[in-house]
């Protein structure tokens, strides 16, 4: 393939790069089109979707790459999903909770390394916060100075209406698969329903929400895919998540050896082919290089010479004086996604002390005990290599309704860490 080529002009498939240009011109979104595009036969069909992701992503959100600390400071919770090392059925997991002041100080810390631009709190499904103590965290936090994104689950309408007014920025739930039957399946504990009225609830609120897919569930199939990129097109998020699928060995999943068949590089590949569609039918999301596509990548290096052809196709002599040394020793699929339309990092600043016990799936990267001065370098270094630089700011949606204006943290009497641990056990 010659470098320096377009997508259009390296594509040798008619009906392949007619249906890429419809979706990407915003023009189809027709099952069979998605479906064709989504499983090209020829790596000029491949790389075309991915060249044709990359140019939508820096004509929408420009070069930089937007880096979000995510503090995990749960790890009960009330669910049980099949897949999910934190179910509540794993009985081996060493379950903690970090207080309120202690979230508030792991924040701060963070932010003495990195202005990051925003805070994610992430944790289980657990009942054991009252709603007034995650409200007293996000105000500490915004009066800190950056956006905070919630990720704490499916709550009632009133907390969610609680944390806003407190002033939580974004939310982020993902509907996982879009196939009820599936869903009900892997997570008997609730429904597809029930999570996406969650996220109508949320949008209702004025959240930036964000959403998405686990992609290589056992019992998913091409056509399930297809209705996931329809729903994430219908639901306009402000934030797409696409991660693959990584089973847990404390969880039915992983004792049924969904594992035993994997191939690391195939569904690295598809993985982001999914992230490619997903930029193309939601232009203005910002879309993470997720921290599970870096973990797949640790399990075979037989996509490294694949990446590298397509790192040279697509940057050519534009990216960073590093690139071309790294293109042949990839170590992280992750910096491959933010060539495919992907644009935010959000790397794990919980502290050491509880971070290895957030085992959602086996392998997490930041659980080696790495010091967060040394991941913010590692991902600097990842983003100059690429030509990019790091975004400063909050990185809020573009959209017009979340530049217009911003909702600032609301005082409001009684909201307190007090009465934490006071709620439900799992």
């Amino acid at each position: 393939m010659t470098t320096g080529t377009t997508w259009q002009e390296a594509n040798t498939n008619g009906a392949y790069q007619q249906a890429l240009e419809r979706i990407a011109q915003g023009v189809s979104a027709e099952r069979h089109e998605i479906g064709l595009v989504l499983s090209p036969e020829t790596a000029g069909d491949e790389f075309g979707l991915l060249e044709a992701a990359h140019n939508a992503r820096l004509g929408n959100m420009g070069r930089q790459v937007h880096v979000r600390g995510i503090i995990e400071f749960s790890n009960y919770c009330r669910q049980d999903c099949l897949y999910c090392g934190l179910r509540r059925s794993n009985a081996k997991l060493r379950r903690y909770r970090m207080s309120p002041e202690q979230i508030v100080e792991a924040a701060a810390f963070a932010l003495e390394f990195h202005g990051f631009g925003t805070i994610v709190l992430q944790s289980g499904e657990d009942p054991g916060y009252p709603a007034d103590a995650i409200a007293y965290v996000v105000k500490a936090i915004r009066q800190l100075g950056p956006a905070v994104t919630l990720s704490v689950g499916q709550r009632p309408y009133e907390d969610y209406e609680l944390w806003r007014k407190a002033g939580a920025d974004r939310f982020l739930l993902k509907f996982e698969t879009s196939d009820p039957n599936l869903f009900k399946e892997l997570n008997p504990s609730t429904t597809l329903d029930e999570r996406l009225q969650c996220l109508m609830n949320l949008r209702k609120l004025g959240y930036q929400i964000g959403t998405g897919i686990i992609l290589g569930l056992p019992g998913q199939t091409r056509q399930m895919i297809i209705c996931d990129l329809l729903l994430l097109k219908e639901l306009d998020p402000e934030m797409v998540s696409v991660g693959p699928f990584i089973p847990h060995p404390g969880t039915p999943l992983g004792k049924a050896g969904a594992t035993a068949k994997r191939d690391p590089a195939r569904l690295i590949r598809a993985t982001l082919r999914a992230v490619a569609l997903s930029r193309l039918m939601v232009p203005l999301a910002h879309i993470p290089a997720t921290t599970a596509l870096g973990v797949i990548g640790k399990g075979s290096r037989d996509w490294v010479e694949w990446a590298g052809d397509y790192i040279l196709k697509v940057l050519g002599d534009k990216g960073g004086s590093g690139w071309r040394a790294s293109a042949g020793d990839w170590s992280d699929p992750r910096a491959l996604a933010l060539v495919c339309g992907a644009n935010v990092i959000m790397p794990d600043v919980t502290p050491k002390v509880f971070r290895d016990s957030y085992e959602i799936y086996p392998g997490k990267a930041g659980s080696d005990g790495e010091e967060l001065s040394g991941t913010i370098k590692s991902i600097r270094t990842m983003v100059q290599n690429l030509g990019m630089s790091i975004a400063s700011g909050r990185g809020d949606s573009p959209k017009p309704q979340f530049t217009a204006k911003r909702c600032p943290a609301e005082s409001r009497s009684g909201i307190t860490g007090e009465g934490f641990g006071a709620g439900k056990e799992v």
